[in-house]
C-alpha cells in the first residue's frame, strides 16, 4: 500500500524540485524522448528529434543545461564510450524510467479529461494542437 504524501517531511523538497524542473520548457519532452528509446541517444540525436517532433529548435546552451539538470537530479545518466571519439549518450536511469511511466499515466489522464471536456487550457496559453 502506498502512503499518502505528507505536506511536510524529508521528501517534500525533492518533490518540489522535481515538479519545478518538470515545469520548465524542454524537460518533459526530453524525458519522454529518452523513455521512448530503449537505447541511449547522442546529443545530436536528441537535438534533431526534439526539433522534428516539436517543430522548433532548442539552443545548444539550453539543451546542455537541461541534460545537466536531469543528470544532476538522477533522472538521466551520461555514458562515455570512447575517449578517442568522445562518444557520449544519455539514457534514463531507473528513477528516470519510473518518472517516464508516471508522465505516461498523467498523459493518459490528460487525454481522457480533455476529450471528456473537463480539462481546459488556462486562458492565454497556447495549445500544442
Amino acid at each position: 500500500m502506498k502512503h499518502p504524501i505528507a505536506v511536510v517531511g524529508p521528501c517534500m523538497k525533492p518533490l518540489e524540485s522535481v515538479v519545478k524542473i518538470l515545469g520548465r520548457q524542454w524537460t518533459i519532452p526530453l524525458v519522454v524522448l529518452l523513455g521512448n528509446n530503449r537505447d541511449g541517444l547522442r546529443y545530436s540525436e536528441i537535438r534533431e528529434s526534439l526539433a522534428k517532433h516539436l517543430k522548433r529548435d532548442v539552443s545548444d546552451s539550453t539543451l546542455s543545461r537541461k541534460l545537466t539538470e536531469l543528470t544532476d537530479l538522477g533522472v538521466l545518466v551520461r555514458k562515455s564510450f570512447n575517449k578517442v571519439s568522445s562518444r557520449v549518450e544519455y539514457e534514463l536511469t531507473e528513477a528516470g524510467q519510473g518518472l517516464f511511466h508516471i508522465l505516461n499515466e498523467v498523459g493518459d489522464w490528460t487525454r481522457e479529461q480533455c476529450h471528456a471536456g473537463t480539462l481546459r487550457s488556462p486562458k492565454g496559453s497556447v495549445s500544442a494542437g
